[in-house]
């Protein structure tokens, strides 16, 4: 048994992710153009057709700019919480297969087993995802203000963690950025910065992780070497040296880790 983890782009632009088994592939959001979708996954070899459904974490345009188009050219379903389909089909953006769920309910796609649950975000009904396979567990949530205990039973224990570090606090209160944006991002419901992500190490690693990928970093008010190198000397401390960490960047897909 093979799973693969591929990153396709993570950021304010668009964030995308595949992950893989020998019975198909899920799609991770779809936040880039069908055009700029397919030229990333070429660009990493992955045939879209692999692709049995896509799951969305939620309605924000840098995850779902994609998926009417891509859903339509390979007959897929496009799978998401009741309160982002009600939300989309509202602005008639909604894909045409759609299969909606409850958060902490769990389903069946591409030989995955999947759970959403709820995350703390400014988003309608937001989720991130835990996806096992065979004992092989994958948590994701990529964007969230905080780590709420529901969050943290969720995504703790898992082989491969797919976590946000989104702003660097200093380089967000120094920004241009307008007084109530900068308000929303440092809510309970805006994006999780640098230092809450590396303090949620202690609780969300144990000795079955394996690689760590740290996602949706802000190209404005973050700097991706300050947060590989805040990230590895984390894990330095912990005495995790092991694991493999992976700042996924916006511009380039990263090539597919295969477990």
């Amino acid at each position: 048994m093979k799973i693969g983890v591929t990153a396709l782009g993570s950021g304010s632009r668009g964030n995308s992710f595949v992950i893989h088994s020998t019975e198909g592939s899920l799609l991770v959001d779809a936040g880039f153009s069908r055009r700029e979708l397919l030229k990333r996954m070429s660009g990493v070899n992955i045939e879209p057709k692999e692709i049995k459904a896509l799951l969305i974490t939620h309605e924000h345009t840098d995850h779902v700019a994609g998926m009417r188009l891509f859903c339509r050219d390979y007959d897929i379903s496009a799978c998401m919480s009741g309160g982002t389909a009600d939300y989309l089909r509202r602005r008639k953006t909604l894909a045409e297969k759609v299969v909606e769920f409850v958060g902490g309910t769990s389903f069946d796609a591409a030989g995955f087993r999947v759970t959403p649950f709820q995350v703390q975000h400014d988003a309608v009904d937001p989720v991130g995802f835990v996806m096992t396979r065979g004992g092989f567990k994958i948590g994701l949530a990529t964007d969230l203000g905080t780590i709420d205990l529901l969050a943290q039973t969720r995504l703790a224990d898992s082989d491969v963690l797919i976590l946000e570090s989104n702003y660097d606090l200093d380089m967000l209160r120094n920004s241009d950025r307008m007084l109530h944006l900068k308000r929303r991002i440092l809510g309970r419901n805006g994006h999780l910065d640098n230092q809450a992500a590396l303090d949620a190490f202690d609780q969300l690693i144990s000795p079955r992780t394996k690689v760590i990928y740290l996602v949706h970093v802000s190209s404005e008010c973050n700097d991706y070497n300050l947060v590989r190198k805040n990230a590895a000397a984390k894990l330095c401390a912990m005495g995790r040296s092991d694991i493999s960490l992976e700042v996924i960047e916006q511009s380039e897909p990263q090539e597919t880790a295969w477990f």
